[in-house]
Parts: C-alpha cells; structure tokens; sequence
C-alpha cells in the first residue's frame, strides 16, 4: 500500500466517523425535540380552555352590567 492510499483511507474513515458521530448526536435531538414538541402542545391546550373560560365570561349578560357598577364605584 503506497502513501497516497493509505492517506486516503485515513481521510475516508475520518469523514465516516464524523458522519456516525453527527448522526448519534442528532437522534438525540430528535427525542429531546419530540418531548418538547408535546410539552408545548400541551401547553396550548392549557391555554386554549382558559381563554374558552374567559371568553365565557365577558360573553355572559351580568359581565356587563357588574363592569358599569364598578365603573360607578370608581368615579365616586
């Protein structure tokens, strides 16, 4: 084997090595990502019913009238 082959297979296996290192790297990534992808869909669920909650009460009929009581109470 001459010099200039093996310093080939030498930069070869160096790539290839980089390559399968990068690759298990990124597979945990991917997992970390998933759990964090269904952290903040739960997340958005959360917040989705709590402006249902609010929407349901500034849409109510007495929301209005106890609003202009409290606004009288201020302005005294």
């Amino acid at each position: 084997m001459n010099p200039f082959e093996m310093t080939v297979i030498i930069v070869a296996l160096a790539i290839l090595g980089g390559v399968i290192k990068h690759y298990l790297d990124s597979r945990g990534d991917i997992e970390a990502s998933s759990e964090e992808h269904q952290r903040l869909l739960s997340r958005i669920d959360d917040m989705e019913e709590r402006i249902r909650v609010l929407e349901r009460i500034v849409t109510e009929e007495n929301y209005d009238l106890k609003r202009q009581f409290r606004d009288l109470d201020k302005e005294e």
